[in-house]
């Protein structure tokens, strides 16, 4: 299987690297045919264009009459204001000093005008103010049947444009003799009222005059949209000399229906690759190959050797093709930017499935290698994965629900942030400048640059999506390996899990039992660095199988009576070994997840039920009875936790039938267990070292110590003593 998971790999990514290549090979691209697939650049690409169209789309642009759009509001909005004004003086005026500051608080207001109090007590008290408002109002309307500009270098480069107006006009080209500037309107509005109204006080008119220039507003308006919507259009249909595209970048979205442009881009990009698919292949595959063996030659001889766990090849190895499967996928299927692709939900996933930052950290890495062979094959493009992922395996350590994966979702989306900010810095000019930093663009969907801050947001939102994607996945991953995500082993550290309900009512011995070998469980755990809430949910229901027989079971039997005291010593034995076995069924029944199963069906490997061996023994002198009668079906531990779990039980078990504990009594009975089933092999087949068994006796001498300490003798309690000695 592992073989078969390594070449599927390797056969993976390299069909990742050129499936676009295979794609335009067996479907060559044609006019008004649609693309089932995106086609990105592998590699930095310039798609050279006929000389003759680049001078043409100059000459177009050169040439190009803007639209405007003819606003003929403009004068029934100053009257209105110049009416309003009109109303508010007449109720301003017999109010006298409180009118006075009305007034100049509204026309600081509505026109943002600063007028003295002497000026505005002479414009309050002007007898002829609406005169005064007629004729300012007719200077405007005749201003206003001008064409008046507000943007006047737009105005000064070109010498047409067009207007459109309400129907049934439509649009009408002007000359620019036909056309003034704000500017020029409100100088002419200057010049027609002193002309006309030379007989005004000044002050009175100069008011008059602000007023109205805060009124006179331009009748024509640049219709941006539709302009811009028209130089687009000439854009597409004379496209630059050379368009250069950067690795990763987009060259033709997916569900495109092509027309001449996108053909000949597409020829362009299919002829560069096939000059470069004999010098690309090689490395690409020597890349590939290369990568997956030092990945396999790291779990088995550095990490295996290094850390306690066995390496679990399958899930890494699965998890890697479902990844790469994943996210060429999204790049096929979407016109988004590479970093906008998921990267981070295989250390998420590495680590709610496995927990192991070591062999998670590893993982990521050498996916970041693999993916960005097939996503632009930059250096810059294999560090974003990287640093992005080593963010999630960083950050992603203490999930234990789901909206906790919201951290390192954003932690990555952070990362990403900031390493695309850094990398789309133009530094050269951030260092001229002395920090002012010109607008720098990063490489874009259409290869030609989109703002930095575009970019910053398709890198957050990639690095933020790993975590909702990861919680996608993780069900049907859990389904295909029988195996259980952090998530779903929280579910079961309740205590009010009907299975635990029954255990404390149909056997309370076991149930003690079971919470005093889950904290020496979690203490040891802790200590050796083995996953302490699988350690936990494991000691919890180790001994569920007890539930069908609980009189069986010495910490059940309170009435003082034996059951075993009927049954000979190998149907004991039956029973006793029976409670793993029925153990396993009520587990996989109740839907405990597999990896907790795995523990039921260990914490007594392959040990021998001694008690029952010797009285076999005993009751027939002579014979020897089958070791295969009293020993437990196995399997031996495979795995640290299973190895503490099958220490802790028997410890815990043993430790109560020591008379008046002290340390060093506690530690002979650890030693004495755990050497008894080193000698018996039972450690053979899971990772657990010599330092780790230093650790494992050292915690539970202190547990043991801590669980039996001594207390204070009460007075009550020493007067019942001396009472029982006189009797005696």
């Amino acid at each position: 299987m592992k073989l078969f998971l390594n070449i599927i790999l390797i056969l993976l990514t390299l069909f990742s690297c050129y499936i676009e290549d295979i794609y335009l090979l067996i479907r060559p691209p044609k006019p008004e045919k649609t693309l089932f697939l995106t086609i990105r650049a592998q590699h930095a690409f310039n798609f050279d264009q006929e000389k003759a169209l680049g001078d043409k789309r100059k000459m177009a642009l050169s040439q190009y009459i803007p639209l405007y759009t003819y606003i003929s509001s403009r004068l029934d909005s100053a009257e209105k204001k110049w009416q309003k004004l009109a109303d508010k003086i007449v109720s301003f005026q017999p109010h006298k000093q409180k009118g006075e500051e009305e007034l100049a608080k509204y026309l600081k207001k509505e026109f943002g005008l600063e007028i003295p109090q002497k000026t505005v007590h002479k414009l309050l008290n002007y007898p002829n103010l609406q005169n005064l408002i007629e004729g300012m109002l007719t200077i405007e309307e005749s201003i206003l049947r001008n064409k008046i500009l507000e943007d006047s270098e737009l105005f000064m480069r070109n010498q047409t444009i067009e207007v459109l107006y309400p129907d049934p006009e439509g649009t009408v080209a002007h000359s620019a003799e036909e056309l003034i500037t704000l500017e020029e309107a409100r100088l002419s509005l200057q010049r027609k009222a002193n002309q006309l109204f030379w007989q005004v006080e000044k002050p009175v008119l100069d008011s008059a005059i602000q007023i109205a220039l805060a009124t006179l507003q331009p009748n024509l308006k640049y219709d941006q949209k539709e302009n811009d919507r028209r130089i687009e259009e000439i854009i597409r249909r004379y496209p630059s000399k050379v368009i250069p595209y950067r690795a990763g970048a987009v060259l033709v979205p997916f569900r495109k229906v092509l027309n001449e442009e996108d053909v000949l881009l597409l020829a362009a990009y299919k002829e560069a690759e096939t000059k470069d698919i004999y010098a690309s292949l090689p490395k690409i595959g020597f890349a590939v190959v290369f990568s997956v063996l030092f990945y396999n030659l790291l779990l088995s001889k550095a990490l295996a050797t290094g850390f306690r766990k066995k390496p679990p090849y399958r899930l890494f190895l699965s998890l890697l093709i479902i990844t790469i499967f994943f996210l060429k996928a999204c790049l096929l299927l979407t016109p988004f930017p590479v970093y906008v692709i998921p990267f981070c939900l295989l250390p998420l996933l590495l680590l709610l499935l496995n927990r192991d930052i070591a062999f998670a950290s590893w993982t990521t890495l050498v996916a970041a290698v693999l993916v960005s062979l097939f996503t632009g094959r930059t250096l810059e493009i294999m560090l974003f994965f990287a640093f992005g992922g080593m963010a999630a395996v960083l950050t992603a350590s203490g999930m234990r629900k789901r909206a906790h994966i919201l951290f390192p979702s954003l932690a990555v989306g952070i990362v990403n942030m900031a390493f695309i900010f850094i990398l789309s810095l133009d530094w050269e000019t951030a260092i001229q400048t002395a920090g002012e930093l010109r607008k720098i663009e990063i490489f874009s969907l259409d290869g030609t640059g989109i703002p930095m801050a575009s970019g910053i947001t398709w890198a957050f939102i990639g690095g933020f999506l790993g975590g909702p994607s990861a919680l996608l996945l993780l069900p049907f991953l859990e389904i295909s390996w029988h195996t259980a995500s952090t998530f779903k082993l929280n579910r079961y550290i309740d205590l009010q899990n009907p299975l635990m309900v029954d255990l404390l009512t149909k056997a309370p011995g076991t149930y003690q039992h079971t919470m005093t070998v889950a904290y020496l469980a979690q203490a040891v755990g802790s200590a050796v660095g083995a996953n302490t809430i699988l350690l936990r949910i494991g000691a919890y229901y180790h001994d569920v199988g007890k539930l069908l027989k609980p009189k069986f079971f010495v910490e059940n039997q309170f009435d003082g009576k034996n059951s075993h005291d009927e049954l000979n010593p190998i149907e004991s034995a039956d029973v006793i070994v029976g409670h793993v076995r029925d153990g396993k069924t009520i587990a996989q029944r109740a839907g405990i997840p597999e990896i907790v199963i795995d523990l039921i069906e260990q914490h007594h490997g392959t040990l021998l039920i001694e008690y029952f061996h010797d009285k076999a023994l005993e009751s027939n002198p002579g014979i020897e009875p089958q070791e295969e009668d009293f020993r437990y079906p196995g399997p031996k531990p495979q795995s640290v936790e299973a190895a503490i779990l099958m220490i802790v039980d028997a410890v815990e078990a043993a430790s109560r039938s020591i008379e008046k504990p002290t340390r060093e009594k506690s530690e002979a009975v650890v030693r004495h267990i755990i050497e008894d089933r080193l000698a018996d092999g039972q450690f053979e087949e899971c990772s657990l070292t010599t330092r780790d068994i230093a650790v494992i006796i050292r915690t539970l001498v202190d547990s043991l110590e801590a669980s039996f300490h001594g207390r204070v003798e009460y007075p009550w309690q020493k007067k019942e003593k001396e009472a029982l000695k006189t009797e005696l």
